[in-house]
């Protein structure tokens, strides 16, 4: 058994049992020279994980070389349960082993929900979240002028539909944009503040 697989049944089906979009991330240390190996790992897993239930996408931060530092690749479903069942899988457990020789030491795992989600830096991956009100009062000063503008620029594609199906749609599209265009950038640019507490 992979060490990734071995450390997941160790922590006895750590998935948050949760609702919302969760997010895990896996961190690998890659053995200078097989960085070929890994990648063409790296598109199998990731296209394995596009076939699964739920699944919203799959994210890879490279290091600068094998050794300077780690791969970490971001899993994002839409549910707790279809995170643990693409975890519990048959198909992932095969690559992982395929992966083994390629790496050093063991996979480190971490899982996010909620706002965590959204407060997570590539290049400090062990990090604590900041401070819930720092969370929270960046989210509503980011989201609010969003979903101003997208409501702004869908009204007159929405307005004959009820309230219902409105916001739906509405916040079916702000949602993602602040997943992976806006937020991701935004933590970057306020780094300094969001992590004050950390860096000191």
């Amino acid at each position: 058994m992979s060490s990734e697989g071995a450390d997941h049944q160790r922590l006895g089906s750590p998935v948050p049992g949760t609702e919302g979009p969760v997010t895990t991330t896996v961190t690998r240390q890659v053995k200078p020279g097989h960085e070929v190996f890994y990648e063409s790992f790296l598109e199998g897993i990731a296209a394995a994980a596009a076939r699964f239930p739920g699944h919203l996408g799959v994210e890879v931060f490279r290091p600068p070389s094998a050794s300077e530092g780690d791969y970490r690749v971001v899993y994002r479903f839409d549910t707790g349960e279809h995170l643990r069942a693409w975890l519990d899988s048959d198909e992932r457990a095969a690559l992982l082993e395929r992966a083994e020789p390629h790496v050093i030491g063991p996979m480190r795992t971490r899982f996010l929900t909620g706002l965590e989600a959204w407060f997570t830096l590539p290049d400090r991956p062990g990090i604590p979240p900041p401070r819930p009100y720092k969370m929270a009062l960046l989210t509503w000063v980011t989201i609010f002028p969003l979903i101003t503008l997208v409501v702004r620029v869908l009204n007159p594609l929405l307005e004959r539909l009820t309230l219902v199906p409105r916001l739906a749609v509405t916040t079916a599209v702000t949602v993602p944009i602040m997943t992976w265009l806006v937020m991701p950038r935004i933590t970057r640019l306020l780094r300094t503040w969001l992590y004050a507490d950390h860096d000191r």
